[in-house]
């Protein structure tokens, strides 16, 4: 059963719209403040020409390593449009540098050491993000544009802000709207009474937005440790997220998390059927091979909950426990235009 939840997690993370936690986006970027350069020239990030992409990471972290390609690739493409990836590490420069002598060949881009630590808590800290490896999008105004996992949109998001089709004004309202959401997942932990208008104020907040809304219902279905969830405003979301996607082709992202809500809720068999019609509903390759993962494993979970149910010696098959977010789906969307 742990396997298929798992899954199901993992899955929830891919189909689900995400947004990074603060109101860092459009604020001026910090200086990069290092005790020397294993590799390639000094950087100073600062208005100008230049759009830099400054990733936090560490030399014997297995993440960090691994986007070292995906880095490379970033740099390789967007190195005529004046992008610069320099990536700062909380270590020694000594160590710092017998590493890219081992591994220099496979580094494309600058390399600094931290000093204690002054760089990665003046990018990090105002976005409340820990984990490693995360990247950050300077654009030639010197504000940061965008944040998140070196392994998600950053690509995306590069190739808006290169040609000039990056709205940073929506890219900031959705931080402030994540915020607010923290804000009443907080309450609502708490069972604040102030949580019930603080969800009114939400749903009003995103009325025009389907992403907004999707990632509403989301979080208020499966953020851990709630123990009265208001499934009533989550659908109340959705159902607003439908009437904004009713004429088009693209409700296939929207139905699926009608379903995630429906199962987390304790209505297993209505969201697997749910679910099965997303799929159905799809012309995207991905978005259908996704649902479908996601549909094999609540039928999973489904399966392992009746199996469990009949070894306990009832039919009566519980409510799913709500699934908790993973830290990939911590990564901002692009925000075009």
């Amino acid at each position: 059963m742990m396997k298929h939840l798992l899954q199901f997690l993992t899955l929830l993370a891919i189909l689900t719209p995400s947004f990074s936690r603060s109101q860092d986006i459009g604020e001026p970027a910090p200086p990069l403040v290092v005790t020397g350069w294993a590799k390639g020239q000094p950087v100073e990030v600062k208005p100008g020409t230049n759009i830099y992409v400054v990733e936090i990471w560490q030399s014997e972290n297995l993440p960090c390593r691994n986007a070292i390609t995906n880095l490379n690739a970033i740099q390789r493409r967007f190195k005529t449009n004046g992008v610069v990836v320099v990536g700062i590490a909380d270590e020694s420069l000594a160590a710092l540098t017998n590493f890219v002598q081992a591994e220099g060949a496979n580094i494309e881009y600058a390399v600094a050491a931290d000093t204690r630590r002054r760089t990665a808590l003046s990018y990090m800290t105002p976005v409340k993000q820990r984990g490693i490896p995360y990247a950050f999008v300077v654009g030639t105004n010197g504000l940061v544009l965008w944040h998140g996992s070196p392994f998600g949109v950053l690509d995306k998001a590069l190739e808006l802000i290169v040609a000039g089709k990056f709205n940073e004004a929506l890219a900031s309202k959705r931080e402030v709207a994540s915020r607010q959401m923290e804000q009443y997942i907080f309450l609502a932990r708490k069972r604040d009474l102030r949580a019930k208008t603080a969800g009114a104020t939400l749903l009003e907040n995103r009325t025009n937005d389907v992403s907004l809304l999707c990632d509403m219902a989301y979080q208020i279905s499966t953020s851990p440790r709630l123990a009265n969830r208001d499934f009533a405003l989550a659908g109340q979301a959705l159902d607003q997220a439908e009437k904004l996607v009713a004429n088009t082709t693209n409700r296939a992202a929207v139905t699926s998390i009608r379903a995630v809500w429906l199962f987390a809720s304790g209505q297993r068999e209505q969201g697997i059927s749910l679910a099965k019609q997303a799929l159905a509903s799809t012309s995207n390759p991905k978005e259908a091979k996704s649902i479908k993962m996601l549909l094999q494993s609540m039928q999973g979970q489904l399966a392992a909950a009746q199996e469990h149910a009949s070894e306990a010696g009832t039919n009566q098959v519980k409510a799913a426990p709500a699934p908790k977010p993973t830290p990939a789906a911590t990564n901002s969307p692009p925000a075009a235009k």
